[in-house]
């Protein structure tokens, strides 16, 4: 073992409970060692999961060897099971500083990667994540793009939309992530923070396409999934081809089930890792038939700013130290 097996992360300070923050962050590296073919992936859990639970552990057990890469589980902003219940007084963060934890984990990953002297190709640099992973993958492409080769999005939430901001239930989700509509709350869900979080934005994934076209985002979402609804999303998926974005979008019916990687078309699919395999495998093994590889330096190499405009302002994620995300007024 090159790497440590336990690690944590600096956050970026979360307004709801100010002060210092760290992300942990579990390790596997593939059996047979490091070598100069070895990626780095991200994986993320689902809203209140854990990076160290039973499910989290199939996927670590099985991507390291599958895609040759090294895995990085990351224990993001509000996960673990305190974050479920429905009497909680903050709102679900969904994908904005999850997303920035994702991102700081990378680069984490990727000094201690040439700390260690192993040869590596980090131009296999890999985020995956199921449900509200899913979603935080999609906002960490978008707030990185320069970053990632492939993002793996399992069954990921279609970003804020009111059946999940305030609970309301449409398309059947019983998701309530708690935001207020009453501009005085702190909790309240402000038009541009909505958007923000909407990795859909037609406007955001043209700006998207232009910062990276090589970037692969690849969906895979079942078409009777209530939990995280389907409709919404092939809408955030339309929005993607048209602005030109490199999206491969499986969307699962009952022809899709095989039993193991898909044993249904719903929110659960079926094992998510066989699934990252049968529909994004080619692009993830490091000799398949479509292996992505990033082409430029990342943003962290960058050192730079990317900005999305939004009502009010803009979003401006920052490179120029750690990795952070904060709205402007203009």
């Amino acid at each position: 073992m090159t790497l440590a097996e336990h690690h944590e992360v600096p956050a970026q300070e979360w307004p709801f409970a100010p002060g210092e923050r760290a992300v942990p962050v579990y390790v596997r590296e593939p059996t047979a060692g490091i070598s100069p073919q070895t990626g780095l992936m991200i994986v993320l859990h689902g809203w209140g999961g854990d990076y160290m639970s039973e499910s989290m552990m199939r996927w670590i057990d099985y991507f390291p060897d599958a895609f040759d890469v090294v895995v990085a589980s990351v224990q993001y902003l509000q996960s673990g099971p305190d974050w479920c219940p429905a009497d909680r007084t903050v709102p679900y963060d969904h994908g904005y500083l999850q997303a920035i934890d994702a991102i700081r984990a990378t680069g984490f990953m990727l000094e201690r990667l040439r700390e260690t002297g192993a040869a590596f190709d980090d131009r296999r640099t890999f985020i995956m994540g199921g449900s509200g992973g899913g979603n935080i993958t999609q906002m960490a492409a978008k707030f990185a793009p320069h970053t990632y080769a492939v993002a793996v999005d399992c069954c990921g939430m279609p970003g804020l939309i009111d059946a999940i901001a305030h609970g309301t239930g449409e398309w059947g989700t019983t998701l309530n992530a708690a935001y207020s509509r009453d501009p005085e709350s702190p909790s309240f869900l402000a038009p541009h923070a909505r958007r923000i979080r909407d990795f859909g934005d037609l406007e955001h994934c043209r700006l998207l396409a232009q910062a990276n076209p090589d970037l692969k985002i690849v969906i895979i979402h079942g078409i009777r999934d209530t939990v995280c609804p389907v409709a919404p999303k092939i809408g955030q998926f339309a929005n993607m081809v048209e602005a030109g974005m490199d999206v491969d979008g499986r969307f699962l019916t009952e022809a899709d089930v095989d039993g193991e990687a898909v044993t249904a078309p719903d929110h659960s699919i079926g094992a998510m890792e066989l699934a990252t395999e049968k529909y994004a495998g080619a692009y993830l093994r490091p000799n398949g038939p479509f292996a992505r590889r990033r082409s430029g330096p990342t943003d962290f190499e960058l050192g730079g700013t990317i900005q999305y405009p939004v009502e009010r302002g803009r979003y401006v994620i920052d490179y120029s130290g750690s990795a952070t995300v904060r709205f402007e007024t203009q």
